[in-house]
């Protein structure tokens, strides 16, 4: 009697059922995976040729990002600023409407306007000096230390204190007309930084510590800027030494160190309120239009920020297309694969019960 097997043996049909779960197994994880996630596994594997166009798109993309994150702190910087501007001029403000009140004689308040002024000064100077995320706000490109100095703190470049050098010049105050005028000039030439005698009595030496109005041709100097989006800047550094607030310090500055009240020649105290009023009046007229100019690059930001929001729904969506996967066929891929799986173990408990015997 003689027995004839032929066909494959069941150690190789074995070996061959292994290497084909452990081939399932491994589509059946990428498949999972692609339907948790949504994305291919391999973008690049699957894409080919057209997995540039999808790394061009995520660089875009990143960018785009990018923009809008530093769109919204500068944002944050320019409510920031509106805020300090608006601040400065509501003080300066109700200081203006007591110079106003009082300024053809002391009626009412006059004994009070130098108090109230200094405490305004001080006020604003704080305020200027604001800083957001350690960058002072206020300082031009130079935005590493605080614009101005303290009223009564000395400067660490000229060893004076604002307070020391106004007072220098108005000692204790006009007592005619012609002093007046004389003092005008010299408080001019300080808070113009034109004081050439002495550079160290201006207004860039002492009182100022960011970027100087001009360089040393004579130039106005770069400002602030942002780029905002693809092929758009934004200009919108303010800062403090600008003519808005020039002529608001110097207001009241020319009250904190003069007691109008104690001014006696009735000419003589007209003439110096009315160039408090002036100076304080265009300070505060000045301010609101720096307030507008904030507004506006408010604006600006907010559009670029539409448009980039816009811009990314678009880019995402295309790479979408290259990179994520159908839900439903991911779904029914896994289905087809837990089949195939579930199969091959079922042979494989069956193989692994049979025996010669069986058929003996």
């Amino acid at each position: 009697m003689s027995w004839n097997i032929s066909g494959v043996s069941s150690m190789q049909f074995s070996y061959s059922n292994r290497l084909n779960v452990a081939r399932v197994t491994e589509q059946l994880q990428i498949a999972g995976q692609e339907l948790a996630t949504g994305r291919k596994a391999d973008v690049f594997a699957d894409l080919g040729p057209r997995a540039s166009i999808a790394l061009t798109l995520r660089a875009t993309e990143e960018n785009t990002q990018t923009y809008l994150t530093v769109n919204e702190v500068l944002d944050s910087k320019l409510e920031a600023m509106l805020s300090a501007v608006d601040t400065a001029r509501n003080g300066a403000a109700e200081v203006l409407q007591n110079t106003l009140i009082n300024a053809t004689n002391p009626t009412l308040g006059a004994d009070a306007l130098q108090t109230q002024a200094r405490a305004t000064l001080e006020s604003i100077i704080g305020t200027l000096n604001i800083s957001f995320n350690g960058d002072f706000l206020f300082s031009g490109t130079e935005s590493g230390s605080a614009p101005l100095t303290r009223w009564e703190e000395e400067s660490g470049a000229t060893g004076l204190s604002p307070e020391e050098v106004l007072s220098d010049i108005v000692g204790s105050g006009p007592t005619t007309v012609a002093e007046a005028e004389a003092m005008f000039d010299e408080i001019d030439a300080f808070f113009s930084s034109t004081n050439t005698t002495d550079p160290d009595r201006n207004f860039e030496a002492t009182f100022y510590n960011g970027t100087p109005l001009l360089d040393d041709s004579g130039d106005p100097n770069t400002r602030v800027t942002a780029r905002i989006m693809e092929g758009q800047q934004l200009d919108y550094g303010v800062q403090a030494n600008d003519p808005a607030f020039l002529d608001t310090i110097k207001g009241l500055a020319m009250l904190s160190v003069v007691d109008v009240s104690q001014i006696e020649d009735e000419a003589t105290y007209a003439s110096w309120m009315a160039e408090v009023s002036d100076t304080l009046g265009r300070g505060v007229q000045d301010m609101l239009t720096i307030s507008a100019g904030i507004g506006f690059n408010q604006q600006v930001v907010v559009n670029a920020q539409s448009q980039l929001e816009d811009i990314s729904l678009v880019q995402q969506t295309q790479i979408g297309n290259y990179e994520n996967v159908d839900p439903y066929e991911a779904a029914t891929m896994v289905t087809s694969l837990e089949t195939q799986l579930q199969a091959s173990y079922s042979v494989t408990a069956r193989l692994s019960q049979l025996s010669l015997l069986n058929y003996l």
